[in-house]
């Protein structure tokens, strides 16, 4: 099938924007700062530069300063030294640290930047300390901290450590930002002190008590007695030792066969009750069983003291 020949003139528009497009998408391939620099390292200057500026426009924050640097590093070779000052100044104001290496930069291009620098970072720290010490003023102790480690950053710079009026200033944002840091902290305590906590998961209910068996259970066979001590009664007088005293006890065994609890239902006589309330505890029986499995039971026993002293 033949298609429809277009007419001269629009084919021609279509192949002028075909050829805009392509230029322009070679002209976006080869608009990287890694061209940049070999355009600079080839003595490229003038064609550098015109790369460097498109770049500049769009460039991420984490490559606008090198970009800069090497705008810098062009109009020096070009001899345009004012428009190289300028340039400087624009890059330490907007990054007091930048410092060009002695691989990417000549020591003619380094100095430069040193001469520039030296005159505007006396200004540009105490730019920065008055907005450090005024979030301070403000309660604003973690901007503080920030801003101050940033202005003892540059106070360590070579040509400032060694001013007088900086080791001033130096000395000063140390101890703000000392203070900065304790208020910092302070802050963070008390926020978490008056965070809502989160209420603790409700506890489990309590199991209840195994229950006690007793005599009126008939499916349960009672304890039986595997060591009981009782007392001796020394009567303590003649008239007592004639008499017969009888009280009656309450004791509940546990599945273990031990005295769980102990109590005097009928005193037998008061100084004997207490005897009798200090061996119960260490008596053993072998467990009351119901189905086959050791049950807790309440029973009770009888005590008789005869005048023959038993």
């Amino acid at each position: 099938m033949m298609l429809p020949r277009l007419p001269q003139s629009l084919a021609a528009s279509v192949a002028v924007c075909c050829l805009a497009l392509g230029a322009a998408s070679e002209a976006s391939a080869q608009d990287t700062l890694a061209r940049a620099k070999d355009l600079y390292v080839t003595a490229a200057y003038d064609e550098a530069l015109v790369l460097l500026d498109r770049l500049h426009q769009s460039a991420p924050a984490e490559d606008a300063t090198e970009i800069a640097g090497y705008q810098v590093f062009c109009l020096l070779a070009l001899g345009r030294t004012d428009d190289a000052n300028r340039a400087i100044e624009a890059l330490v104001k907007s990054d007091p640290l930048y410092r060009p290496s002695e691989a990417t930069a000549s020591p003619r291009t380094r100095a430069a930047f040193d001469d520039v620098r030296k005159g505007l970072l006396p200004k540009i720290v105490q730019e920065l300390y008055d907005n450090a010490k005024a979030s301070y003023d403000n309660k604003d102790p973690q901007a503080a901290v920030a801003q101050f480690d940033r202005v003892i950053q540059i106070l360590n710079e070579p040509g400032l450590a060694d001013q007088p009026a900086m080791v001033d200033l130096r000395r000063l944002a140390s101890g703000f930002r000392d203070l900065s840091h304790s208020a910092a902290e302070l802050a963070a305590a008390a926020a978490a002190a008056a965070a809502p906590k989160k209420p603790d998961p409700p506890s489990p209910p309590p199991l209840p008590p195994p229950p006690t068996y007793t005599a009126t259970d008939t499916a349960v066979t009672p304890p039986s007695v595997v060591t009981r001590t009782i007392p001796p009664w020394r009567p303590w007088s003649a008239v007592e030792a004639r008499r017969e005293h009888t009280g009656i006890i309450e004791v509940v065994v546990d599945e273990k066969g031990d005295v769980a609890s102990v109590a005097v239902v009928k005193s037998i006589l008061p100084e004997y009750d207490q005897m009798l309330l200090k061996a119960a505890p260490l008596w053993k029986f072998k467990p009351a069983t119901k189905d086959g499995a050791a049950v807790r039971y309440r029973t009770t026993m009888e005590i008789k003291l005869r005048p023959s002293g038993t």
